[in-house]
């Protein structure tokens, strides 16, 4: 091959190259950072856009299923899954009965006798599910079941990232420093800024943060947890409209 032609193949890759990364940085910015607003200085959001606090930016972008089964097989979890079939042959979706059935299996089969199933709740996309401990009155962590498939998988955000005890974390760096007076006036704080006419109604807490339900007009509209650590907010972008709980 002369230097002639390998000095335009050459140019040729550079080219290329440099198109691969624009096209690349073009996708990231508009599938996931142009998803959702960023709410800056309380935490943030993770599957509806950037997830951004007092440290900076810490992740982005929605988790699918299998980056969220790859997850939990790394943490020693169990997924139920039906593979890529639906949980039900005739193509329905999920229901609540079934997403208990399927929640109350997952917990057989952690062999964890004082973990119980708590809450469940039904949503626009998903269900929504949290665990607690029988001892300790402390709610243990939070799961969502799809409603096409029946997968059950640990929730994204806080479950995974802030949770002491059960999270990717798998640290105990000791009692929170956030009282619930505080996590209380964080979280209002957070929605007075941003969703007018809403209220934190205190749920109890995980380890590692508080869990607090969202209502407008006295009816549920969403829910966000606060770091009981730093008061950092994470309000939950992925569940959708409430429908009815268990």
């Amino acid at each position: 091959m002369s230097k002639k032609t390998l000095g335009i193949l050459a140019v040729v890759l550079i080219v290329v190259g440099i198109a691969g990364l624009a096209l690349s940085s073009s996708y990231s910015t508009s599938a996931y950072g142009g998803y959702s607003p960023q709410w800056d200085g309380y935490g943030g959001m993770m599957g509806g856009g950037m997830m951004r606090g007092s440290g900076g930016m810490m992740g982005s972008g929605m988790m699918g299923a299998g980056m969220m089964g790859n997850m939990m097989q790394m943490m020693g979890g169990n997924m139920l899954t039906s593979g890529s079939v639906p949980y039900n042959s005739n193509g329905s979706l999920v229901n609540l009965e079934q997403a208990k059935y399927i929640a109350e299996k997952y917990l057989s089969a952690q062999n964890n006798p004082d973990i119980e199933l708590g809450d469940l709740e039904e949503w626009e996309f998903n269900f929504y599910a949290e665990y607690m401990e029988k001892s300790t009155g402390i709610k243990a962590y939070q799961i969502v079941v799809d409603k096409y498939s029946g997968i059950i998988s640990l929730e994204m955000g806080p479950t995974m990232m802030w949770n002491t005890k059960y999270g990717m974390m798998g640290t105990q760096p000791g009692a929170m420093t956030q009282t619930k007076e505080q996590a209380i006036a964080s979280a209002q704080q957070f929605l007075d800024s941003r969703l007018l006419g809403t209220k934190a109604e205190d749920r109890g807490m995980f380890n590692g943060y508080y869990h607090f339900d969202v209502k407008k007009d006295n009816k549920m509209y969403g829910m966000l947890d606060v770091n009981g650590y730093s008061g950092q907010v994470w309000y939950h972008t992925w569940h959708g409209n409430f429908i009815r709980e268990n």
